[in-house]
């Protein structure tokens, strides 16, 4: 897992604005032609865990749905076009969704 500074900054202001415990799950919140879309929330670790700490926050990843879409997550924070967290897999993602999905061209 890869998180940059200013991700993990925006993070541990949100765990003080909050008052959140800085547990940190990264989810897989639906799968497209790209490739699978990632979530981010605060929550506790729950059994089949995984976790990563990094910074003074702990990174939940689930052992079922993650590996089969990211080899390893990218965490950024960006402010272009707008501002938000971009979570993004390390695996490559196909070229062709195959003609299967809708909007896609293909």
């Amino acid at each position: 897992m890869k998180v940059s500074q200013v991700a993990i900054e925006k993070i541990l202001d949100a765990v003080k604005e909050h008052n959140e415990k800085p547990t940190v799950r990264i989810y897989v919140a639906g799968v497209a032609c790209s490739g699978a879309k990632f979530g981010i929330a605060f929550d506790d670790v729950k059994e089949g865990d995984e976790t990563t700490e990094i910074s003074g926050l702990t990174f939940i990843t689930d052992t079922e749905y993650m590996p089969v879409y990211a080899d390893g997550i990218n965490i950024d924070f960006v402010t272009e076009p707008s501002e938000g967290f971009v979570i993004t897999s390390l695996r490559p993602v196909a070229p062709s969704c195959g003609g299967g999905c809708s909007g896609c061209g293909q």
